[in-house]
């Protein structure tokens, strides 16, 4: 018997021992995927595969892009809430799925604040307000102007829910009426701009940028509360004279809730230093975006303020949940 409970507690001290130095052993201790909710080769795609070059030199370990597509990127988002909570999963969030799903799905399957421990904010992604290059407007004030002199029989064009929030929010604020001409997409909706049939539209940077260049469109003011750096001549809409007007798209990291702190810490750190080099905002620059990194608690505050200006950009834009 005796025997017996010496070969006993050997075996508990192995075992406590292999624990231990398992416990021990620095994150990250395998490859870390990434969960996207488009498909390959979109703007998440390229955006994880370039910062994931810097992140993988810091943490010793490849970064892999998994693409679960999906229109609301629901199907990422729980997949992502569902991994183990011990930072070999990211999930790489936007303003549509941790923040505008909750007011525009129905039964939502994840909860953004509750089943996700955020990690970085890595871009603001402003939207572009530009007008038909041979229309005798040439700020946001003689926009106002020229449609309120002609009510109901301006157009413009939307391809995405961004733009028609974007597009509902000027009219609010401005007082504004103008017909709303839907899309499939926003360079399809760009297209018909060009072409004349259309006044003005918001849209992303990239999709007007070739058309600025071109002298087709001319640009007003961006929608955001800071400049985008690849337009710097061209104001925010607070500037050009919209008070209070504040609207961009954003992305962002997430890991599991319950993922330990000092994990969340070292991921918040690599991409951070990915983010704020130089090269990270020449990339962010060239994708007509602003590169904005930010601590776990600062994307936790910042997430919280996106769902309920979202509440709020629902109401003004008459969505549905569907």
């Amino acid at each position: 018997m005796q025997k017996f409970f010496q070969c006993l507690l050997v075996a508990v001290f192995l075992v406590t021992a292999k624990l231990g130095i398992a416990k021990s052993e620095p994150f990250p201790t395998k490859p870390i995927q990434v969960i996207i909710a488009s498909t390959p080769g979109s703007a998440s795609d390229v955006i994880t595969r370039f910062l994931g070059k810097e992140v993988s030199k810091q943490l010793g370990q490849p970064i892999v892009v998994v693409s679960k597509p999906s229109a609301s990127g629901t199907i990422a988002a729980d997949y992502s809430r569902r991994a183990p909570a011990d930072g070999h999963t990211l999930f790489f969030g936007s303003n549509t799925s941790m923040a505008a799903n909750v007011h525009l799905v129905k039964n939502l399957s994840y909860d953004p604040l509750r089943d996700f421990e955020p990690i970085a904010q890595v871009s603001i992604n402003p939207l572009v307000l530009v007008v038909r290059s041979d229309l005798p407007i040439k700020s946001v004030a003689e926009l106002v102007a020229y449609a309120k002199a002609r009510p109901g029989q301006m157009n413009y064009g939307v391809g995405n829910s961004g733009a028609l929030v974007s597009s509902k929010l000027l009219q609010s604020i401005t007082g504004i009426s103008a017909q709303e001409i839907t899309f499939k997409g926003a360079s399809q909706a760009m297209l018909e701009l060009v072409a004349g049939r259309l006044d003005f539209m918001i849209t992303d940077p990239l999709v007007v940028d070739p058309f600025i260049r071109q002298g087709a469109v001319r640009p007003l003011a961006v929608t955001s509360s800071v400049r985008l750096p690849s337009m710097s001549e061209v104001p925010t809409m607070v500037e050009a004279g919209v008070p209070g007007y504040d609207y961009a798209s954003w992305l962002g990291y997430y890991a599991p809730r319950g993922t330990p702190k000092e994990v969340v810490e070292k991921l918040n750190a690599a991409f951070v230093k990915a983010v704020q080099s130089d090269e990270g905002k020449e990339f962010f620059n060239r994708m007509g975006m602003i590169a904005r990194s930010s601590t776990p608690q600062a994307l936790t505050e910042f997430n919280k303020g996106q769902i309920a200006s979202w509440e709020r950009w629902v109401k003004v834009s008459g969505l549905q949940p569907q």
